[in-house]
């Protein structure tokens, strides 16, 4: 049996260190817009909470900031979320999102050719991992 079908990508939660700064990095480096601040939810969940929205292509972003957590930084080497990627159309686009990353002063990767797509990778003030990426075909 086939499993059921689901529409679209909700959201995507962060655990960051300083809500503040994240929200800033977000805003200024990838264009996000805050949505909304929370706060309810279930008991594990009541800590604060900035969503974010990309208004070009919809993601939603929700930042939290636990109030007991761990001090360690993101790590693409342990179980569990290893990056995020976004598409961008043609290789004008990648060029100026190398720009804009330079011009933000954003530390990247050169543009790296998996052979299926080309990337430029660079992380969140966390050190959680994204890529601009550009497939083939």
């Amino acid at each position: 049996m086939a499993p059921p079908t689901f529409t679209q990508t909700a959201h995507v939660a962060l655990v960051v260190r300083d809500m503040a700064v994240s929200v800033e990095f977000y805003e200024r480096v990838l264009g996000f817009e805050r949505a909304t601040e929370r706060r309810e939810g279930p008991p594990e969940a009541r800590h604060p909470r900035q969503l974010l929205r990309h208004p070009a292509s919809g993601l939603v972003l929700g930042i939290h900031e636990p109030y007991e957590r761990s001090n360690d930084r993101f790590d693409p080497q342990r179980t569990g979320l290893d990056h995020l990627a976004v598409t961008v159309a043609d290789h004008p686009a990648l060029e100026e999102w190398i720009a804009h990353l330079e011009a933000q002063g954003v530390e990247h990767s050169p543009v790296r050719d998996a052979g299926y797509a080309e990337f430029v990778s660079f992380a969140d003030p966390d050190g959680i991992a994204w890529e601009v990426w550009l497939p083939r075909g």
